[in-house]
C-alpha cells in the first residue's frame, strides 16, 4: 500500500473533489432542496418581470462562496487532528 504522504506528493488524494455525502438523510434533504428551488424558479419565471435570472445570479454568488468555506473546515480539522496527535506523544499531558 502507497504511503498517505506519497498518495498526496503524487496528487492521487485531492479532499476538495474527492469529498462527498453519502448519507440517506443529506440525499432526502438535498433532493427536497432541489424540489423547492425548481418550483421557486417556476414562480420566479411567471412574475412580470421575470425575476429568475437574478435569482439564480444570486444563488450563483453564494454557491462560489462553498469551496472557501470547506477549506476552512477541512484546514480546521486537520489542525485539530494534528493537535490531538501532538498531545498524545506529549508526555506530561494531564
Amino acid at each position: 500500500m502507497k504511503s498517505i504522504l506519497r498518495c498526496l506528493y503524487d496528487g492521487e488524494i485531492f479532499p476538495a473533489k474527492q469529498f462527498k455525502v453519502k448519507t440517506e438523510e443529506y440525499r432526502i434533504i438535498r433532493e427536497k432542496h432541489h424540489r423547492h428551488y425548481q418550483d421557486f424558479i417556476e414562480t420566479l419565471q411567471a412574475l412580470d418581470p421575470p425575476l429568475h435570472k437574478r435569482f439564480i445570479e444570486i444563488m450563483d454568488e453564494q454557491i462560489d462562496a462553498i469551496p472557501l468555506e470547506f477549506s476552512a473546515a477541512f484546514i480546521d480539522g486537520f489542525r485539530l487532528g494534528a493537535k490531538i496527535i501532538m498531545e498524545v506523544f506529549q508526555e506530561n499531558n494531564g
